[in-house]
């Protein structure tokens, strides 16, 4: 079995720093979406990304360009839809403060396409799961930090990070009846 891997551009991919001027600067000026189909699959990856800001919006091209990849793909064929920011609060007031807005449009979008099986994130730092638009927002883990969750001791209200834990990652699998399962593993050194 092939196993396929996208990558998904965040809020602080594709910049440049510019120390003489104390600002990154975007090497990309329209957004960076991407279409895999694979066999039994499509995987639309949206640009959720806003040049200099920290939260997610899917701009109206990005939003045009997604409606042809789901008008275009047969009803049989499930598509996945993958961006950086979740588009609905995860009760992590970080995290929340800088997610998608503008997220009606997104669902709406989706009411329009039944075959759309579920929307894939990150940018929260933590696994987990939810609903969006009647469909599973699966989140991704973080493959650098995790985030504290409001219950989670912190030392001072800007200490909102895990930077000690390890690295996880999320494998995807659509069943042949067509069942999304998603698997979440740690990523450890071998012993």
């Amino acid at each position: 079995m092939d196993h396929v891997a996208r990558v998904v551009l965040g809020h602080r991919d594709l910049f440049e720093d510019d120390a003489a001027l104390g600002v990154h600067v975007l090497l990309a000026a329209e957004p960076v979406d991407q279409v895999l189909r694979g066999e039994g699959f499509v995987l639309a990856v949206c640009d959720s990304s806003i040049p200099g800001e920290h939260h997610g919006y899917l701009a109206d091209s990005t939003l045009a360009w997604l409606d042809g990849i789901l008008s275009g793909t047969p009803h049989e064929v499930p598509v996945l839809v993958a961006f950086h920011h979740p588009p609905v609060e995860l009760h992590t007031p970080y995290v929340d403060e800088i997610r998608h807005f503008g997220q009606e449009r997104l669902a709406a979008l989706a009411d329009r396409h039944p075959h759309l099986l579920a929307f894939l994130c990150g940018h929260a730092h933590t696994a987990a799961v939810t609903t969006f638009a009647g469909r599973p927002l699966l989140v991704a883990p973080g493959v650098v930090s995790s985030i504290r969750l409001p219950w989670e001791t912190q030392t001072d209200p800007g200490h909102h990070l895990h930077l000690d834990e390890p690295p996880a990652v999320a494998f995807h699998v659509i069943g042949d009846d067509g069942r999304l399962t998603t698997h979440y593993r740690v990523v450890v050194a071998r012993r």
